[in-house]
């Protein structure tokens, strides 16, 4: 071990730190350009580390006994698995290569995650500092897209319509409102200007709302009471949006089984036309999810989404399934059923055993908790199981969090963490 730890701090360390600030200023970049670089970029940092230190790294994780991996990856790989053996029953059986793309990001991710405990305290000090000031940057890039209706994008190929850049560029806003929390922590603590981290927060807002996704507004705003939460009550807070998640799993496709849509947006006539349709979409969901409780194979719901079965909601005809049903959860139970469902419950058990070997401080606390709030309102309004860039982001708004947190105990050596 002490050899590993020698090698560890060598001044090949440099290198690594140096690809680690030049991942999240590509990421300021991807944010502008296109959401789904998000996942081939989460691939930088050891594809460009030299390979003996991804070599130290997967043995220091794999050797750890910790629930918290062996919860993750035994939840990562039955995922994983089961896309590909769903293909079997799937409209769609070409997709079964999603397992791969899956299986990709679930294995290379918390390598990278963890390779950040392993970086010289004044190397994690300039890669934390790239944190705040690369988020800082995608920020303006993103502010400067929404006051101008997407100007670079339209500027750059291929030609695309305002419209669908907007898109786009609420994609990658959805990163962004989760990097502002690490960085906001890292401009107060580590660069001594904690003015320029709650300017970093508010200003988030304008390119939230200026997209056409509403769910960052509110992925902002969930983390922002979160954080106050946590910082007035502790780590209570984090553990209950973790139990709200956990009976979400179960409630929320029985909730879809039993809703009547028709009589539920006849009582509710004042709802925008969007909520109107989902009451919709999940009504779908629900008979789907009755009808297949092991789940209706890979990319099931892109398949009945076609032909379109339309409802009209204020003489609008809207789809009742879109290319997916706007929800990780109803998405997972109506490809994957019941055992993606257990899937989801292991990668939440390995988050929730995270979030207890977190430090009592508030910051700690306080910042895990405004991500995780943020995670969970985009999980149910809009998440669609098969984007590997938003598992990818999710993930990079952990590194972050690891590097606003501060070095790792003396003792990381022998039992390293998640």
């Amino acid at each position: 071990m002490a050899q590993v730890a020698e090698f560890l701090y060598s001044p090949s360390e440099l290198h690594r730190g140096a690809t680690f600030r030049v991942f999240f200023w590509m990421l300021a970049i991807a944010a502008i350009l296109g959401h789904r670089a998000y996942a081939p970029i989460l691939l930088a940092p050891l594809a460009a580390i030299d390979w003996r230190h991804a070599y130290y790294s997967r043995h220091a994780t794999f050797r750890s006994v910790d629930r918290r991996w062996v919860a993750y990856f035994c939840a990562a790989g039955v995922f994983s698995i089961y896309t590909a053996v769903s293909a079997l029953w799937s409209p769609l059986p070409m997709q079964a290569d999603w397992a791969l793309r899956l299986g990709a990001c679930f294995l290379i991710a918390p390598v990278s995650f963890h390779s950040v405990g392993y970086l010289t305290p004044a190397t994690r000090e300039r890669a934390a500092a790239a944190v705040a000031w690369a988020t800082l940057a995608m920020l303006l890039l993103l502010t400067f897209e929404a006051a101008t209706n997407a100007a670079i994008r339209q500027a750059l190929p291929p030609e695309e319509t305002v419209a669908r850049d907007f898109i786009s560029l609420g994609r990658g806003t959805l990163l962004l409102v989760l990097l502002v929390w690490p960085a906001r922590r890292i401009f107060a603590e580590r660069l001594k200007r904690p003015w320029l981290g709650w300017l970093l927060v508010v200003a988030a807002t304008y390119p939230a709302l200026k997209f056409s996704i509403v769910t960052n507004a509110a992925m902002l705003a969930a983390g922002f009471i979160a954080y106050w939460a946590a910082r007035a009550f502790g780590r209570s807070v984090a553990a209950s949006i973790f139990a709200m998640a956990a009976v979400l799993i179960w409630a929320t496709p029985m909730a879809a089984v039993m809703l009547d849509a028709q009589s539920a947006y006849e009582a509710l006539p004042w709802l925008p036309d969007s909520w109107a349709q989902r009451l919709f979409i999940w009504e779908r969901a629900g008979d789907a999810i009755a009808a297949h409780p092991f789940g209706g194979g890979v990319e099931y719901a892109r398949a009945i989404s076609r032909p379109i079965d339309a409802v009209s909601i204020n003489g609008v005809a809207l789809n009742t399934m879109p290319l997916h049903p706007h929800n990780l959860i109803l998405h997972v139970w109506m490809d994957l059923g019941v055992v993606g469902a257990l899937c989801l419950c292991g990668f939440l058990f390995a988050g929730w055993r995270g979030l207890s070997h977190v430090g009592d401080r508030h910051e700690d606390l306080a910042t895990a908790a405004a991500v995780a709030a943020a995670i969970l309102v985009t999980a149910m309004t809009e998440w669609s199981v098969w984007q590997v860039w938003r598992f990818a982001a999710v993930w990079i708004a952990l590194m972050a969090i690891r590097l606003a947190s501060g070095p790792a105990p003396a003792s990381h050596f022998v039992r390293p963490g998640l």
